[in-house]
């Protein structure tokens, strides 16, 4: 069971963005703005995972061959990693944050500069290997557009101390190391053996 988990998580992303849009729609609804957009990004970013890891998918091997020169095997990225990269991030911290956020909508802050930075990644991915990489399309249509404009909009709206954007910019920068670090202690681990 916990095999065809790591295997078919990102399948299920499409119904869960849909059932979870539909759910922000009619819970979260728009009288708070802010709040909305906070909690549309969990969606947008189930349709990212979507479509990295399912359809078309392939960013595993994307990530393996053009980052780390691996032709054979599936290091340093495997279904069982990117399983634990994604679901806690995304399944877990984001709807954790976005629920804080109703109390102060600070907590929900990093959220879209997440969404930015992860999507601006595919974006110059696409532009150093002059092709598409799983994860641009969405990242494009979506994901930059969407966490701008909360972005903006936040800033326009909130009066957001200094340092709540740098603890913003702080949580996605760690989070991002801690999926990098190990990927490539992984990588370096894997091409020692061999």
């Amino acid at each position: 069971m916990i095999s065809w988990l790591y295997k078919n998580w990102a399948k299920l992303c499409i119904i869960l963005s849909i059932i979870v849009a539909l759910i922000i729609l009619l819970v979260v609804k728009t009288n708070n703005i802010l709040l909305f957009l906070i909690w549309i990004q969990i969606p947008i970013y189930l349709l990212h995972q979507f479509e990295e890891h399912s359809w078309p998918g392939g960013f595993k091997k994307f990530v393996n061959k053009e980052i780390f020169n691996v032709e054979v095997g599936e290091y340093p990225l495997n279904d069982t990693n990117i399983f634990w990269i994604n679901v806690p991030i995304i399944w877990v911290l984001m709807p954790i944050f976005a629920s804080l956020s109703y109390i102060n909508l600070f907590f929900g802050l990093w959220i879209p500069y997440f969404a930015v930075f992860n999507s601006l990644t595919h974006v110059i991915g696409a532009i150093v290997k002059r092709k598409y990489n799983p994860g641009l399309f969405v990242s494009l249509v979506l994901g930059i557009p969407v966490a701008t404009y909360t972005l903006w909009l936040y800033y326009n709206l909130v009066n957001v101390p200094l340092i709540i954007t740098l603890l913003s910019i702080l949580a996605v920068l760690l989070l991002h190391i801690a999926i990098i670090i190990p990927a490539v202690r992984r990588s370096k681990l894997e091409k020692n053996k061999n």
